[in-house]
C-alpha cells in the first residue's frame, strides 16, 4: 500500500519494570490533518501526526448527586478522540520527506 507510512512506536511493558517495547505501526498518510512539534509532561519536544479519524468511545462513569455527593448510579458517557502519534528519531525524517510538497 503506497499511502501508509510505516514508524516505530515505543509502547509501555504491561510487566511492572520490564523496559518500553518498539514496535513497527502505521497510518495513512491521506488522513493527516496537522504536524508538529510538541511539548510532553517533562518540556521535551516531540513531533505529532493528527489523524482525522475521529471516533466515540462509550464508557459507564458513577452517577453522583451535586448535592449529596453519593452516587445515585452509574450512567454511560460518549467521548470523542482522534488518533495523535509521536514520531521519533528517522521516522521524522522520512515523514518529512514523503509528506513535503515541493
Amino acid at each position: 500500500m503506497k499511502n501508509q507510512f510505516f514508524y516505530k512506536a515505543l509502547r509501555s511493558s504491561k510487566v511492572a519494570g520490564e523496559p518500553n517495547i518498539e514496535m513497527e505501526e502505521s497510518f495513512n498518510i491521506n488522513c493527516v490533518i496537522r504536524s508538529g512539534w510538541i511539548a510532553d509532561e517533562s518540556g521535551e519536544l516531540q513531533y505529532m501526526v493528527l489523524l482525522n479519524d475521529m471516533h466515540d468511545r462509550s464508557e459507564d462513569v458513577p452517577d453522583i448527586d451535586i448535592k449529596t455527593n453519593k452516587m445515585k448510579g452509574i450512567k454511560r458517557q460518549r467521548n470523542t478522540y482522534q488518533s495523535q502519534i509521536i514520531l521519533r528519531g528517522e521516522d521524522i525524517n522520512r515523514f518529512k520527506e514523503v509528506t513535503s510538497v515541493l
